[in-house]
């Protein structure tokens, strides 16, 4: 018996889902189809490929190595496709892009906006998370560029500034510095802190500017999200460091004023990124150039 591309992709996709339930269901098969294409390649490879932890199946150590071949097969075949298409013209596709939230939310809109007034034909999909995740989407090729609060170290993935972003101390309007110029980094070690969660990238920068000045937090309340962190520092619960591009809207409201923290480098750079490995399509050099640039390119 040889081996077909339908049963690799029954297989890589359990493998993914680690369910033949779910496998099944996306790939409109039924359950003992699925099982019986897992079977096959067993026979075929003479090894299990899976263990069968109830409903769960986990891989063993050959459909491990099994599961990085069809990877490898699978995005060689999904990059065929984007390169073909893009014979046919750019001004049509899809264009995946991944956010950390703070750029999510507060710098790509904008950039967004301006790319789909020139390329209104290119679907645009933004797929907002952590800085931690999209470095694994970026990896994991379920985005075609990612935009980040912080650098990520990894061989496989090209990166670069784009931008500049300022960080500031925040604090609730009624709050005793909220008519100060500029406070010491170190004061903030008696105060209430409001940090977002671990993962993100303004936490990280963060942590790592305070840690190079010395400074312990040691009343910290962490929140998930930067909204959520901006809301509970309007509450009073505390003070906060965050981007100035998330804090317009409050800042026009009076609701929470922004103050200069003295005694750290609060300028920080955003990244771009993407897998050294990955085709780039046109749609996406041309977005990435828009970012950069802040203009059409091809103008």
């Amino acid at each position: 018996m040889d081996v077909n591309l339908n049963q690799l992709k029954v297989f890589h996709v359990a493998a993914k889902l680690q369910s033949f339930t779910r496998a099944a269901e996306a790939l409109f098969l039924t359950q003992p189809g699925v099982s019986k294409h897992i079977r096959d390649l067993e026979d075929y490879y003479g090894v299990r490929l899976f263990d069968r932890l109830g409903k769960k199946v986990v891989l063993t150590q050959a459909g491990d190595i099994l599961y990085a071949r069809t990877e490898t097969i699978f995005n060689a075949i999904d990059q065929s496709k984007v390169e073909i298409d893009e014979l046919q013209g750019f001004e049509r596709g899809a264009l995946k892009i991944g956010a950390s939230i703070t750029l999510g939310i507060y710098v790509l809109p904008g950039i967004l906006s301006r790319f789909r007034h020139l390329y209104p034909r290119i679907e645009l999909c933004l797929d907002i998370v952590l800085n931690r995740q999209v470095a694994d989407k970026i990896l994991d090729n379920a985005i075609d560029i990612g935009f980040l609060g912080a650098p990520v170290a990894d061989d496989r993935i090209r990166s670069g500034a784009f931008m500049k972003d300022e960080l500031v101390l925040i604090v609730p309007a009624g709050h005793a510095w909220a008519g100060k110029d500029a406070v010491e980094a170190h004061a903030l070690a008696a105060q209430p802190f409001i940090i977002s969660q671990q993962g993100s990238g303004t936490r990280r920068v963060i942590e790592e500017r305070l840690a190079q000045a010395g400074v312990v937090l040691t009343n910290c309340i962490e929140f998930g999200h930067t909204e959520a962190v901006k809301k509970a520092v309007e509450s009073g619960l505390g003070v906060s460091i965050i981007s100035r591009a998330a804090i317009t809207r409050e800042e026009h409201l009076g609701v929470i004023r922004a103050v200069r923290l003295a005694g750290i480098d609060t300028t920080r750079d955003f990244y771009f990124a993407y897998r050294k490995d990955k085709y780039m399509t046109r749609a996406a050099k041309t977005f990435l150039e828009c970012a950069v640039y802040g203009e059409d390119p091809g103008r």
